[in-house]
């Protein structure tokens, strides 16, 4: 039997290292203590309210905090999502690239993709429980968890373009 692209021990290779390599660096951010991870934020938080805020140097300290403590959860909801979609991408895509060619149906493959994710989110909370001055919230498994679940549909369109692309000469 032939393999198709996706099952090429190049592809194999690649999609396995960057899956690993993606569940590594979410592994990397959790090890963070709770200062380190604030000030990673604040570096992306702060351009951002300074261009939301141009008065910001003249509010109170109080008023500064909301905002800061505002924007600051944003974008580690929207960092917990983003990661999160990627590791879905490439879980779906190295799921594919070995097992692809074995199941009928290509939405067996992207339920497992999933709950791989979604595992590996609460084993990444479970950690962060572990470290010092972080803890680990269930609101961010399900963050977490609804951007695998986006980066498995995207891998899945994906994976299905591909397909179709080869099906047709392209």
């Amino acid at each position: 039997m032939a393999l198709s692209g996706w099952q090429r021990t190049w592809v194999r290779v690649l999609t396995t290292l960057l899956t690993l390599a993606m569940m590594l660096l979410i592994f990397f951010f959790s090890t963070e203590n709770g200062e380190e991870s604030d000030r990673r934020s604040g570096f992306i938080a702060m351009p951002i309210i300074r261009m939301m805020h141009a008065d910001y140097d003249q509010l109170t300290g109080n008023e500064q905090q909301k905002i800061y403590d505002d924007v600051s959860l944003i974008i580690r909801k929207l960092a917990h999502f983003s990661e999160y979609a990627l590791l879905g991408i490439l879980l779906r895509l190295c799921l594919e690239s070995w097992f692809g060619h074995r199941v009928r149906s290509a939405w067996f493959l992207a339920w497992i993709s999933l709950a791989c994710g979604a595992f590996y989110a609460a084993t990444d909370e479970l950690h962060q429980i572990l470290t010092d001055g972080r803890s680990g919230q269930f609101v961010d498994v399900l963050v977490d968890t609804c951007g695998v679940l986006f980066g498995v549909i995207t891998g899945t369109m994906i994976i299905r373009h591909k397909v179709n692309a080869a099906g047709n000469g392209g």
